[in-house]
């Protein structure tokens, strides 16, 4: 009776995944939740994870907590990967309707007090424009 060999952590079971079984799938997204597939291959995936690690890392985020202000989709999973593989704490946040949720950001923000927060080229538009007049804590 063979053993599968033990992992000790999920960044080392991604290694391995893009290792043995790179161009399979490792994510599908629905765009629209019935339709408009979007993959990732687990290569893919660890590549854009350490991308995003370096970075961190370069930040200074390594044992830090990093805000993750993303809609669903595969954005999201290659950040929160990213931040397993730095060594960061992920702190997901939806960014549902943000003009409206300004204190609430505001209060996860103070709460969490990350040393980055990841998000869309499109959302840091907006959220920069949030913040024109309101305060940030």
């Amino acid at each position: 009776m063979s053993h599968a060999p033990t992992l000790s952590s999920l960044v080392e079971l991604l290694h391995r995944r893009a290792a043995q079984a790179g161009s399979r799938r490792a994510y599908t997204f629905l765009q629209d939740g019935e339709s408009g597939e979007v993959d990732i291959t687990y290569q893919e995936l660890e590549l854009r994870a350490r991308a995003i690690a370096a970075s961190l890392q370069e930040s200074r985020a390594t044992n830090e907590r990093v805000v993750l202000l993303y809609p669903p989709g595969l954005d999201f999973i290659t950040a929160f990967w990213g931040c397993l593989y730095a060594g960061a704490v992920a702190v997901p946040v939806f960014p549902a309707r943000l003009a409206r949720h300004v204190p609430r950001l505001n209060a996860i923000l103070a709460d969490a007090q990350p040393t980055a927060i990841l998000t869309t080229s499109k959302i840091l538009a907006q959220v920069e424009g949030l913040f024109d007049g309101a305060p940030l804590h």
